[in-house]
């Protein structure tokens, strides 16, 4: 099975190819992408197929991030992703882009503060904790001020994970996608509202 993974979220632009069969990255590729994300993926996707014979029609999973993150790098991730799934008949999956850009750490025990910069004094976060591969959701997916963040993180003694540190782990990242059962309803998940936050 053949999955393209791909997200917007933030100023950098992820892309991965991977046989889920061979356990294998057939492709790679980050880049700090910032307002040039329609460009840059449509072209890394393009790059990414040169490179490994495949067409877009060859995988039989598309993933996303979701969001939250950048308004406008939400709706570039989506579109691609919803057009993609429509027009080929592939199977369409998203996932939190804080999962996502977090998802390398969660091979190691340990408490995980990810954080997605946010215009002015804003930031998105999650909180996890792992356990012998167990990931336990502390915050789930929140929009708040700097400082609550910083609470957070400091109440939790959690390790901060923020943009220039994000490591993804593919397999993490597909067994966390959900299926998406009607393209045409997917929306991102914006997450504007302040103090929006769940503790658990």
């Amino acid at each position: 099975m053949k999955v393209l993974i791909f997200d917007t979220s933030t100023d950098y632009l992820y892309v991965r190819f991977y046989d889920d069969e061979a356990k294998n990255i057939l492709f790679a590729k980050e880049m700090i992408s910032h307002n040039n994300h329609s460009e840059n993926l449509l072209t890394t996707i393009e790059e990414g197929l040169n490179e490994t014979g495949l067409e877009l029609a060859s995988f039989d999973k598309i993933i996303i991030g979701m969001g939250p993150g950048s308004y406008t790098g939400l709706r570039i991730s989506m579109v691609v992703g919803k057009m993609a799934s429509y027009t080929l008949n592939i199977p369409l999956y998203t996932i939190s882009s804080l999962s996502l850009c977090g998802s390398g750490y969660f091979e190691n025990d340990g408490v995980y503060a990810i954080r997605i910069k946010a215009k002015k004094d804003y930031s998105y976060l999650k909180i996890v904790s792992v356990d012998s591969g167990k990931i336990k959701v502390l915050v789930d997916d929140a929009f708040m001020t700097d400082e609550e963040a910083q609470e957070l993180i400091e109440k939790n003694s959690a390790q901060l994970v923020c943009e220039g540190m994000y490591k993804l782990n593919v397999d993490e990242i597909i067994k966390e996608a959900i299926k998406v059962e009607n393209v045409h309803e997917l929306v991102p998940n914006y997450l504007r509202k302040a103090n929006s936050w769940d503790i658990r």
